[in-house]
């Protein structure tokens, strides 16, 4: 279980927001029951979490107050890197994008409110460990650290990942309503900051991954060119499994 899934579970356990809305006369046995409106009360105004500095630091970070948008966090490794997850910055943030969506989609249910928390934690968490692979690259290969530009490819590599869950019929993504989750994945994706802004450049799968390939290790092109070896999947794929780490993570 990943970090996000443990985040997820504090989330939900700790929630109060999760009670159903009254039901009304013609809607005694609701497929689903619908969230409260209380869930909505006090939400933070989305445009807070649209301006984001980077996320990506060499040294240790260390703030009296995390800024809003700073969701999750990552130190560059100095043996080992560190994730962190903001727990009651991610918490805001889901409540809202739910209301927001809500004055365009006011049929939200419970399910499809813990599916959006599950969709968020993960973009934020693979965000993060996009970091850590371009970190463990610059170790191995000697590339330089470009920080608005990570931060596009970093964006643009949960936008990836949403369309191959978006592709799959068992994943979370794909059970959410889809008029909820088209309205949730357009806000989530509507960056105005530097660097964040830029990764609909690379939301196409080829240039995706020829700019990752270029930025972690400028020479693959070169050293690979008589090849069918696709170096930028590969090290997508190869660096940061489950299974053979460098960093730690938490939540905080």
């Amino acid at each position: 279980m990943s970090i996000a899934d443990t985040l997820i579970k504090q989330i939900l356990a700790d929630s109060k927001w999760l009670k159903p809305a009254p039901l009304s006369g013609d809607d005694q046995f609701p497929e689903e029951p619908l969230l409260s409106t209380d869930f909505f009360v006090d939400a933070i105004e989305l445009d807070e979490f649209r301006d984001r500095e980077p996320d990506s630091f060499d040294e240790p970070h260390q703030l009296e107050v995390e800024p809003r948008a700073l969701l999750g966090s990552y130190h560059h490794m100095h043996s080992p890197g560190v994730i962190t997850l903001y727990r009651n910055n991610i918490e805001a943030y889901w409540r809202s994008l739910l209301s927001h969506a809500y004055k365009q989609f006011p049929f939200i249910s419970r399910k499809d409110a813990e599916r959006v928390l599950h969709l968020l934690a993960h973009s934020v968490y693979e965000h993060e460990r996009f970091h850590y692979m371009c970190d463990f690259c610059r170790k191995l290969f000697g590339s330089s650290f470009d920080r608005w530009h990570e931060e596009a490819l970093a964006v643009a590599r949960e936008w990836h990942l949403l369309k191959a869950q978006q592709q799959n019929g068992n994943s979370t993504f794909s059970r959410i309503h889809p008029t909820l989750s088209r309205v949730i994945v357009r806000d989530m994706f509507a960056h105005t900051s530097r660097g964040y802004r830029d990764w609909s450049l690379f939301a196409n799968p080829d240039t995706f991954i020829f700019a990752v390939r270029d930025y972690v290790h400028p020479g693959a092109a070169q050293l690979f060119a008589a090849t069918n070896f696709d170096f930028g999947t590969w090290v997508l794929n190869h660096i940061g499994t489950d299974s053979n780490i460098a960093w730690t993570e938490q939540i905080i």
